[in-house]
Protein backbone atom coordinates (compact mmCIF):
# COMPACT_ATOMS: atom_id res chain seq x y z
CA UNK A 1 0.00 0.00 0.00
CA UNK A 2 1.35 3.47 -1.00
CA UNK A 3 1.62 6.13 1.26
CA UNK A 4 0.04 9.71 0.29
CA UNK A 5 2.27 11.29 -1.54
CA UNK A 6 4.41 9.16 -3.24
CA UNK A 7 3.98 7.86 -6.71
CA UNK A 8 5.43 4.49 -7.41
CA UNK A 9 7.62 4.38 -10.37
CA UNK A 10 8.46 1.56 -12.69
CA UNK A 11 11.89 1.15 -14.01
CA UNK A 12 12.09 2.66 -17.58
CA UNK A 13 12.65 0.41 -19.71
CA UNK A 14 15.39 2.34 -21.37
CA UNK A 15 17.63 2.63 -18.07
CA UNK A 16 20.99 2.41 -18.44
CA UNK A 17 23.07 -0.32 -16.41
CA UNK A 18 25.82 0.54 -14.07
CA UNK A 19 29.59 0.64 -15.38
CA UNK A 20 30.30 -2.17 -12.81
CA UNK A 21 27.56 -4.15 -14.65
CA UNK A 22 28.54 -3.12 -17.92
CA UNK A 23 31.72 -4.39 -17.55
CA UNK A 24 30.10 -7.75 -15.62
CA UNK A 25 28.55 -7.77 -18.91
CA UNK A 26 30.95 -7.22 -21.54
CA UNK A 27 33.35 -9.99 -19.44
CA UNK A 28 30.73 -12.18 -19.78
CA UNK A 29 29.88 -12.12 -23.49
CA UNK A 30 33.77 -12.05 -24.48
CA UNK A 31 34.17 -15.47 -22.26
CA UNK A 32 31.14 -16.87 -24.23
CA UNK A 33 32.97 -15.96 -27.78
CA UNK A 34 36.06 -17.37 -26.57
CA UNK A 35 34.46 -20.19 -25.13
CA UNK A 36 32.12 -20.97 -28.59
CA UNK A 37 35.16 -19.39 -31.16
CA UNK A 38 37.89 -22.29 -29.75
CA UNK A 39 35.15 -25.12 -29.51
CA UNK A 40 34.38 -23.53 -33.22
CA UNK A 41 38.31 -23.62 -34.58
CA UNK A 42 38.82 -27.41 -33.37
CA UNK A 43 35.80 -28.64 -35.08
CA UNK A 44 36.89 -27.35 -38.18
CA UNK A 45 40.11 -28.28 -38.57
CA UNK A 46 39.71 -31.17 -41.01
CA UNK A 47 39.97 -34.71 -40.17
CA UNK A 48 41.98 -37.58 -41.69
CA UNK A 49 42.25 -35.65 -44.96
CA UNK A 50 43.30 -37.60 -47.76
CA UNK A 51 45.11 -36.74 -50.79
CA UNK A 52 47.47 -33.83 -51.14
CA UNK A 53 46.14 -32.28 -47.84
CA UNK A 54 47.49 -33.13 -44.35
CA UNK A 55 46.06 -35.16 -41.91
CA UNK A 56 44.70 -33.95 -38.94
CA UNK A 57 45.93 -36.60 -36.47
CA UNK A 58 46.03 -35.85 -32.83
CA UNK A 59 49.35 -35.23 -30.90
CA UNK A 60 49.59 -38.24 -28.73
CA UNK A 61 49.85 -35.85 -25.40
CA UNK A 62 48.17 -36.75 -21.79
CA UNK A 63 46.73 -33.97 -20.10
CA UNK A 64 47.94 -34.59 -16.89
CA UNK A 65 47.10 -31.04 -14.53
CA UNK A 66 45.42 -28.23 -14.83
CA UNK A 67 45.88 -24.84 -12.65
CA UNK A 68 42.69 -22.21 -12.73
CA UNK A 69 43.07 -18.89 -10.81
CA UNK A 70 41.66 -19.07 -7.76
CA UNK A 71 38.17 -16.32 -7.41
CA UNK A 72 38.85 -13.25 -5.87
CA UNK A 73 36.70 -14.26 -2.59
CA UNK A 74 39.04 -17.10 -2.44
CA UNK A 75 42.41 -14.81 -1.98
CA UNK A 76 41.10 -11.48 -1.52
CA UNK A 77 44.59 -10.07 -1.09
CA UNK A 78 45.76 -11.89 -3.95
CA UNK A 79 43.07 -11.41 -6.99
CA UNK A 80 43.09 -14.04 -9.83
CA UNK A 81 45.28 -14.11 -13.03
CA UNK A 82 44.79 -11.30 -15.23
CA UNK A 83 45.57 -12.60 -18.73
CA UNK A 84 48.53 -14.66 -18.36
CA UNK A 85 50.76 -14.68 -21.03
CA UNK A 86 53.46 -17.36 -20.36
CA UNK A 87 55.61 -19.59 -17.73
CA UNK A 88 59.13 -20.64 -16.88
CA UNK A 89 60.11 -23.55 -14.17
CA UNK A 90 62.93 -22.91 -12.70
CA UNK A 91 64.62 -25.52 -10.10
CA UNK A 92 61.00 -27.64 -9.31
CA UNK A 93 59.62 -23.80 -8.93
CA UNK A 94 56.76 -22.61 -11.23
CA UNK A 95 56.40 -18.63 -11.90
CA UNK A 96 53.34 -17.52 -14.22
CA UNK A 97 53.55 -14.14 -16.15
CA UNK A 98 50.37 -12.76 -15.23
CA UNK A 99 50.31 -9.74 -17.46
CA UNK A 100 47.23 -8.36 -16.75
CA UNK A 101 48.12 -7.33 -13.23
CA UNK A 102 51.47 -6.52 -13.95
CA UNK A 103 53.65 -9.06 -12.34
CA UNK A 104 54.70 -12.37 -11.63
CA UNK A 105 53.61 -15.23 -9.67
CA UNK A 106 55.31 -18.61 -8.21
CA UNK A 107 52.48 -21.26 -7.68
CA UNK A 108 52.48 -24.38 -6.09
CA UNK A 109 51.29 -27.51 -8.17
CA UNK A 110 47.56 -26.86 -7.40
CA UNK A 111 47.85 -23.80 -8.70
CA UNK A 112 47.59 -21.74 -5.19
CA UNK A 113 49.72 -18.44 -4.93
CA UNK A 114 53.08 -18.89 -2.92
CA UNK A 115 54.68 -15.27 -3.73
CA UNK A 116 53.91 -12.48 -5.54
CA UNK A 117 56.54 -10.78 -7.45
CA UNK A 118 55.79 -7.23 -7.89
CA UNK A 119 56.64 -3.52 -7.29
CA UNK A 120 55.42 -4.01 -3.53
CA UNK A 121 58.76 -6.73 -3.18
CA UNK A 122 60.70 -4.18 -4.82
CA UNK A 123 60.14 -0.94 -6.00
CA UNK A 124 62.28 -0.95 -8.91
CA UNK A 125 60.18 -4.16 -10.14
CA UNK A 126 57.85 -2.11 -12.20
CA UNK A 127 56.21 -4.34 -14.94
CA UNK A 128 54.60 -2.84 -17.70
CA UNK A 129 52.50 -5.28 -19.74
CA UNK A 130 55.34 -8.01 -19.66
CA UNK A 131 54.90 -10.74 -22.14
CA UNK A 132 57.68 -13.19 -21.90
CA UNK A 133 59.61 -14.98 -19.10
CA UNK A 134 62.62 -17.51 -19.45
CA UNK A 135 65.61 -18.59 -17.16
CA UNK A 136 69.22 -19.01 -17.51
CA UNK A 137 68.67 -21.98 -14.66
CA UNK A 138 69.60 -19.37 -12.15
CA UNK A 139 67.74 -15.80 -12.83
CA UNK A 140 64.22 -15.07 -14.31
CA UNK A 141 64.18 -12.65 -17.08
CA UNK A 142 61.55 -11.17 -18.63
CA UNK A 143 60.73 -9.28 -21.31
CA UNK A 144 59.17 -5.89 -20.10
CA UNK A 145 57.44 -5.19 -23.21
CA UNK A 146 56.10 -1.67 -22.11
CA UNK A 147 59.19 -0.55 -21.18
CA UNK A 148 61.31 -1.64 -23.94
CA UNK A 149 63.85 -3.59 -21.64
CA UNK A 150 64.59 -6.78 -20.16
CA UNK A 151 65.12 -7.32 -16.61
CA UNK A 152 67.06 -9.95 -14.54
CA UNK A 153 65.44 -10.96 -11.37
CA UNK A 154 66.57 -13.44 -8.02
CA UNK A 155 63.45 -15.97 -7.89
CA UNK A 156 62.38 -14.19 -4.75
CA UNK A 157 61.88 -11.14 -7.16
CA UNK A 158 65.31 -9.16 -6.21
CA UNK A 159 66.39 -6.70 -9.56
CA UNK A 160 69.22 -8.00 -10.66
CA UNK A 161 70.20 -5.76 -13.38
CA UNK A 162 67.69 -3.94 -16.29
CA UNK A 163 68.84 -4.28 -19.94
CA UNK A 164 67.28 -1.06 -22.68
CA UNK A 165 66.47 -3.17 -26.15
CA UNK A 166 65.83 -1.56 -29.55
CA UNK A 167 67.54 1.64 -30.70
CA UNK A 168 68.85 -0.24 -34.22
CA UNK A 169 69.80 2.14 -36.38
CA UNK A 170 67.60 2.83 -38.82
CA UNK A 171 64.34 1.96 -36.50
CA UNK A 172 61.72 4.30 -35.84
CA UNK A 173 59.83 2.97 -33.44
CA UNK A 174 60.94 2.14 -29.72
CA UNK A 175 61.36 -2.03 -29.13
CA UNK A 176 58.51 -3.84 -28.19
CA UNK A 177 59.65 -7.19 -26.91
CA UNK A 178 57.24 -9.38 -26.54
CA UNK A 179 59.33 -12.78 -27.06
CA UNK A 180 62.21 -14.28 -24.98
CA UNK A 181 64.89 -16.57 -24.88
CA UNK A 182 68.16 -16.86 -23.03
CA UNK A 183 71.36 -19.06 -24.09
CA UNK A 184 73.10 -21.47 -22.35
CA UNK A 185 76.20 -18.72 -22.83
CA UNK A 186 74.10 -16.21 -20.88
CA UNK A 187 73.27 -14.20 -24.03
CA UNK A 188 69.57 -13.32 -24.26
CA UNK A 189 67.79 -12.95 -27.57
CA UNK A 190 64.47 -10.60 -27.99
CA UNK A 191 61.49 -10.24 -30.54
CA UNK A 192 61.33 -6.88 -31.17
CA UNK A 193 57.28 -6.42 -32.51
CA UNK A 194 58.12 -3.03 -33.31
CA UNK A 195 60.30 -3.43 -35.50
CA UNK A 196 59.80 -6.42 -36.69
CA UNK A 197 63.37 -7.53 -35.62
CA UNK A 198 64.94 -10.59 -33.46
CA UNK A 199 68.05 -8.85 -31.51
CA UNK A 200 70.79 -11.07 -29.51
CA UNK A 201 72.38 -9.44 -26.63
CA UNK A 202 75.51 -11.13 -24.89
CA UNK A 203 75.03 -11.06 -21.12
CA UNK A 204 76.59 -7.32 -20.61
CA UNK A 205 73.54 -6.31 -22.80
CA UNK A 206 76.07 -5.41 -25.85
CA UNK A 207 73.73 -5.98 -29.25
CA UNK A 208 75.87 -9.14 -31.12
CA UNK A 209 72.89 -8.87 -33.86
CA UNK A 210 70.20 -7.84 -35.65
CA UNK A 211 67.58 -10.01 -37.87
CA UNK A 212 65.05 -8.56 -40.10
CA UNK A 213 64.58 -5.22 -41.69
CA UNK A 214 62.95 -2.96 -39.38
CA UNK A 215 59.80 -3.11 -41.39
CA UNK A 216 57.14 -5.97 -42.08
CA UNK A 217 58.62 -8.02 -44.48
CA UNK A 218 58.30 -11.74 -45.39
CA UNK A 219 60.90 -14.46 -47.18
CA UNK A 220 64.13 -15.04 -45.58
CA UNK A 221 65.13 -11.93 -44.48
CA UNK A 222 61.79 -10.40 -43.13
CA UNK A 223 59.00 -11.01 -40.18
CA UNK A 224 56.58 -9.56 -40.18
CA UNK A 225 55.25 -9.07 -35.99
CA UNK A 226 57.73 -11.77 -34.31
CA UNK A 227 56.67 -12.98 -30.88
CA UNK A 228 58.07 -16.33 -29.22
CA UNK A 229 61.11 -17.33 -28.91
CA UNK A 230 62.76 -20.83 -28.20
CA UNK A 231 66.92 -22.00 -28.80
CA UNK A 232 67.73 -25.86 -29.19
CA UNK A 233 70.26 -27.79 -27.78
CA UNK A 234 72.41 -26.91 -30.75
CA UNK A 235 71.64 -23.11 -30.27
CA UNK A 236 69.49 -22.49 -33.05
CA UNK A 237 66.35 -19.80 -32.75
CA UNK A 238 63.19 -20.57 -33.42
CA UNK A 239 60.90 -17.26 -33.66
CA UNK A 240 57.15 -17.22 -34.85
CA UNK A 241 56.25 -14.54 -36.92
CA UNK A 242 52.91 -13.98 -36.43
CA UNK A 243 51.66 -12.29 -39.50
CA UNK A 244 53.31 -14.70 -42.01
CA UNK A 245 51.86 -17.70 -40.54
CA UNK A 246 55.56 -19.59 -39.73
CA UNK A 247 58.43 -20.48 -37.62
CA UNK A 248 61.45 -19.01 -38.82
CA UNK A 249 64.69 -21.05 -37.46
CA UNK A 250 67.90 -18.88 -37.58
CA UNK A 251 71.69 -20.53 -37.00
CA UNK A 252 73.28 -19.40 -33.63
CA UNK A 253 74.71 -16.09 -35.67
CA UNK A 254 70.89 -14.99 -37.03
CA UNK A 255 71.00 -16.54 -40.67
CA UNK A 256 67.78 -18.26 -42.08
CA UNK A 257 67.74 -22.17 -41.82
CA UNK A 258 64.44 -23.15 -42.68
CA UNK A 259 60.83 -22.22 -41.55
CA UNK A 260 57.65 -24.21 -40.24
CA UNK A 261 54.33 -23.70 -41.11
CA UNK A 262 52.42 -21.69 -43.21
CA UNK A 263 49.65 -19.01 -42.99
CA UNK A 264 46.42 -20.64 -43.39
CA UNK A 265 43.88 -22.47 -40.82
CA UNK A 266 43.50 -25.59 -41.75
CA UNK A 267 45.68 -28.77 -39.55
CA UNK A 268 49.19 -28.01 -40.26
CA UNK A 269 49.47 -24.30 -41.22
CA UNK A 270 49.12 -21.39 -38.39
CA UNK A 271 46.63 -18.98 -38.36
CA UNK A 272 47.72 -17.09 -35.34
CA UNK A 273 51.02 -18.23 -33.96
CA UNK A 274 51.83 -17.17 -30.49
CA UNK A 275 54.44 -19.26 -28.80
CA UNK A 276 57.18 -22.20 -29.40
CA UNK A 277 58.77 -24.70 -27.57
CA UNK A 278 61.38 -27.68 -28.76
CA UNK A 279 61.62 -30.85 -26.88
CA UNK A 280 65.12 -32.45 -26.47
CA UNK A 281 64.27 -34.71 -29.65
CA UNK A 282 64.01 -31.39 -32.06
CA UNK A 283 60.50 -31.76 -32.34
CA UNK A 284 58.34 -27.97 -32.38
CA UNK A 285 55.34 -26.84 -30.70
CA UNK A 286 53.70 -24.06 -31.96
CA UNK A 287 50.81 -22.50 -29.93
CA UNK A 288 48.05 -21.04 -32.56
CA UNK A 289 45.55 -18.76 -30.32
CA UNK A 290 42.79 -18.35 -33.32
CA UNK A 291 42.81 -22.09 -33.80
CA UNK A 292 43.02 -22.84 -30.47
CA UNK A 293 45.58 -25.90 -30.32
CA UNK A 294 49.22 -26.11 -30.31
CA UNK A 295 50.24 -27.40 -33.82
CA UNK A 296 53.62 -29.75 -33.75
CA UNK A 297 55.92 -29.98 -36.40
CA UNK A 298 59.34 -32.64 -36.46
CA UNK A 299 63.22 -31.51 -36.69
CA UNK A 300 62.74 -31.36 -40.78
CA UNK A 301 59.30 -29.47 -40.96
CA UNK A 302 56.73 -32.69 -41.54
CA UNK A 303 53.68 -32.33 -39.37
CA UNK A 304 52.76 -34.36 -36.32
CA UNK A 305 49.43 -33.28 -35.43
CA UNK A 306 48.14 -31.07 -33.40
CA UNK A 307 47.19 -30.96 -29.53
CA UNK A 308 43.74 -29.43 -28.28
CA UNK A 309 40.96 -32.05 -27.70
CA UNK A 310 39.78 -32.37 -24.06
CA UNK A 311 39.94 -36.22 -25.02
CA UNK A 312 42.45 -36.96 -27.64
CA UNK A 313 41.29 -40.76 -28.10
CA UNK A 314 37.94 -39.01 -28.85
CA UNK A 315 37.57 -36.68 -32.30
CA UNK A 316 34.59 -35.24 -31.65
CA UNK A 317 35.89 -34.21 -28.27
CA UNK A 318 35.79 -30.37 -27.54
CA UNK A 319 38.53 -27.86 -27.57
CA UNK A 320 40.61 -28.10 -24.45
CA UNK A 321 42.17 -24.04 -25.25
CA UNK A 322 40.24 -20.99 -25.31
CA UNK A 323 43.84 -18.74 -26.41
CA UNK A 324 46.93 -20.82 -25.86
CA UNK A 325 49.93 -18.67 -25.72
CA UNK A 326 52.59 -19.39 -23.92
CA UNK A 327 54.64 -22.27 -23.86
CA UNK A 328 57.73 -23.73 -21.94
CA UNK A 329 58.78 -27.62 -21.96
CA UNK A 330 60.72 -28.83 -18.75
CA UNK A 331 61.64 -32.61 -18.78
CA UNK A 332 59.20 -34.66 -20.74
CA UNK A 333 55.91 -32.40 -19.77
CA UNK A 334 54.57 -29.49 -21.60
CA UNK A 335 53.24 -26.69 -20.19
CA UNK A 336 51.16 -24.51 -21.93
CA UNK A 337 49.68 -20.88 -20.46
CA UNK A 338 46.30 -19.88 -21.49
CA UNK A 339 45.50 -16.65 -21.69
CA UNK A 340 42.08 -17.69 -19.85
CA UNK A 341 43.41 -17.70 -16.74
CA UNK A 342 44.59 -21.57 -16.87
CA UNK A 343 47.38 -23.21 -16.88
CA UNK A 344 47.85 -26.76 -18.37
CA UNK A 345 50.62 -29.90 -18.35
CA UNK A 346 50.50 -32.67 -20.61
CA UNK A 347 53.23 -35.06 -20.86
CA UNK A 348 54.82 -35.71 -24.17
CA UNK A 349 54.92 -39.13 -25.17
CA UNK A 350 58.42 -41.16 -25.32
CA UNK A 351 60.30 -41.77 -28.15
CA UNK A 352 58.55 -39.19 -30.91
Amino acid sequence: MERAGTTSQAPESGATLSPRRRVDLLAALVLAFAVIAAALAVALIPRDVTGPELSARVYPARLIRRLESSPAHIQPSRMGWNQPSDIVVLGGRWFVLDTGNDRILELNGEGAVLQVLDQRRDERLALSGAMAIASDGRYLHVANSGAAQVLVLTPDGGLVRTFPVGGVEGDSLPARPIGLAVAVNGDFLVSDAANHRVLRYDGEGRLLWAAGSGRRAGGEGGFNTPAGLALDQAGNVYVVDILNGRVVKLAPNGTFLAQYGRLGDTAGTLARPKDVAIDAAGNVYVSDGLLAAVQVFGPAGEYRGFIGLKDPDDRGSGALFRAPAGLTIAGSDLYVVDRFASVFVLELPAGE
